[in-house]
């Protein structure tokens, strides 16, 4: 036996887009608004806690199915829902539709968030801090 034969292999880490991949595929794949609207509550709360007003300009990131996204709405705020999973926010789209509150869903990353900085009044991070790259989260 050579060395080379008795030495193991390490796999090569799998990079961050990858692993954004396989999540955005597994979000993906099933009903996950169906649990998603357990968790109303915590939108509700979010909302809350941050005093948001009318007029206010809000971005909701890695929203999923809306929860947080419809309780800004309902306070009459002016807001722009994000995920990275197109069939989240469809769902979140039907609910808003449904409410009749208007609320703008557009596919982004949280690691890429197509807006200047100062677009927003507020930003609701309800679920965003799991998705976020770990460099990101020490900003």
């Amino acid at each position: 036996m050579t060395l080379a034969e008795a030495e193991p292999t390490v796999p090569a880490a799998p990079t961050l887009a990858a692993v954004k991949a396989k999540q955005q595929g597994a979000w993906a794949s099933g009903d996950y608004a169906v649990i998603g609207i357990t968790l109303q509550i915590v939108g509700e709360q979010l909302c809350e806690t941050m005093d948001l007003r009318p007029g206010s300009r809000v971005l909701d990131v890695a929203a999923g199915n809306g929860n947080a996204t419809l309780a800004a709405a309902r306070r009459f705020c002016d807001v722009t829902s994000t995920d990275y999973v197109d069939t989240l926010l469809d769902k979140g789209r039907e609910r808003a539709k449904g409410d009749r509150l208007p609320v703008a869903f557009e596919v982004a990353d949280v690691d890429a968030l197509p807006y200047e900085d100062g677009s927003f009044d507020a930003v609701l991070p309800c679920r965003a801090f799991s998705f976020w790259s770990s460099d990101r989260l020490h900003r």
